[in-house]
């Protein structure tokens, strides 16, 4: 597998999503393993529902388990310092692009799990940032502090 197979499948996961705002989908994988570690789409936590109300949907990210958290949670490697993950935004079926890294949940996660690389789907194609660049960004982009040894 490689990153384009990768965004054709994370596209499809994506459809999984009962999310009514936005419909989100990861595969997480080992380059030159034919099948992916996991996959992954946002969605509510058992027992509980995306009803579409502009409640439901202004707290959409702290009710749901984000794509990533949902791959992550479902990877059987314990070291997976050699995997990567893409993560992508798809309407009406088709990846869109992303914007700047954002999601300090999942980027700190990504990191701590040992993720080697994150691809997001930009205007101009995929691009890939290593697991620490990724989460810099992220903190920069929350303006919150990065605080390293």
């Amino acid at each position: 597998m490689n990153e384009q197979e990768a965004l054709k499948l994370a596209t499809e996961t994506a459809s999984l999503s009962p999310c009514c705002k936005s419909k989100r989908g990861v595969v997480v994988w080992k380059p030159g393993e034919a099948m992916p570690a996991a996959v992954g789409f946002n969605h509510p936590p058992k027992g509980f529902t995306c009803d579409g109300s502009r409640a439901c949907r202004a707290h959409c990210n702290k009710l749901c388990l984000h794509a990533e958290e949902d791959a992550l949670l479902n990877v059987p490697e314990k070291d997976v310092s050699e995997y990567e993950l893409v993560h992508v935004k798809a309407v009406d079926g088709e990846a869109v692009a992303s914007g700047e890294p954002s999601c300090w949940q999942c980027s700190r996660k990504m990191l701590d799990k040992g993720i080697k690389r994150v691809w997001l789907l930009h205007e101009d194609g995929l691009v890939p940032y290593t697991a620490r660049t990724f989460h810099r960004m992220t903190l920069d982009y929350c303006g919150l502090p990065a605080i390293i040894e």
